[in-house]
């Protein structure tokens, strides 16, 4: 199975409905300095074994799964492997930086 890889610029059209679940990879200390909004945090290294935790955590069906990380390296990692368990998976284009760079020239 494929994942998708979104640009910053896209993300709202997946973030503003229910049925997406955002999950940040970062450290976690980087995640408590600042996070893209409605984002969870989870370790990238055991996501795949704690994954349907998470999804079982959500209140709403999950359609798309995005994940994010600081430059979008360890995200397009983690889709693919998940992508590959069967998940739909979206990776964060440039990570965290290319999105925080796009909301501050906006």
């Amino acid at each position: 199975m494929l994942f998708k890889i979104i640009s910053p610029e896209d993300l709202n059209k997946y973030t503003t409905q229910d049925n997406a679940l955002l999950i940040d990879l970062r450290d976690k200390d980087d995640y408590e300095k600042g996070h893209i909004p409605g984002a969870i945090w989870a370790d990238w290294e055991s996501l795949d074994h704690n994954i349907d935790k998470i999804l079982a955590d959500t209140f709403h069906v999950i359609e798309w799964i995005i994940v994010y990380c600081d430059h979008g390296n360890i995200s397009m990692i983690a889709a693919r492997d998940l992508a590959r368990l069967g998940y739909p998976m979206i990776s964060l284009g440039g990570g965290y930086e290319h999105w925080h760079k796009a909301v501050l020239n906006n």
